[in-house]
């Protein structure tokens, strides 16, 4: 599988995550992960797997946008329990967004971003909306 910016994502047997960092001294969690802690400046880092639910913090649907991807499509920034917030796009719903709101439960995917220039599927992560 060929990821847009593979260091963003570790394969475990309990599936895909994005690795971020947790500082030793100060337990500061950071996504993506950086040289030095930015909480306490602290090089004493571990890598750490985050959640792959969290909650939409808010969104919007785009129709005209960058050249790879077909509009309309929803971003959306979604808050980890890490306290990280992530840009995101939206999968598993209505495109336009209509079937989405604020504060809703989402979880990660891994899904298709664009094909290369070979014909290749390149993966990224997506949210989707936890269906109740």
């Amino acid at each position: 599988m060929k990821f847009f910016r593979p260091e963003l994502f570790k394969e475990t047997e309990d599936g895909v995550f994005l690795v971020g960092q947790k500082c030793k001294d100060c337990g500061h969690i950071a996504f993506p992960r950086k040289r030095v802690c930015p909480e306490c400046f602290s090089e004493n880092l571990e890598e750490y797997l985050l959640s792959r639910k969290g909650n939409m913090h808010t969104y919007c649907t785009t129709y005209l946008g960058v050249p790879h991807l077909q509009g309309p499509y929803t971003n959306a920034y979604v808050d980890l329990p890490e306290k990280i917030r992530l840009y995101t796009l939206m999968t598993g719903c209505d495109p336009e967004g209509k079937d989405l709101h604020c504060d809703m439960p989402v979880e990660m995917v891994i899904d298709v971003l664009y094909k290369d220039e070979n014909g290749e599927d390149v993966y990224t992560h997506k949210f989707r909306p936890i269906k109740e």
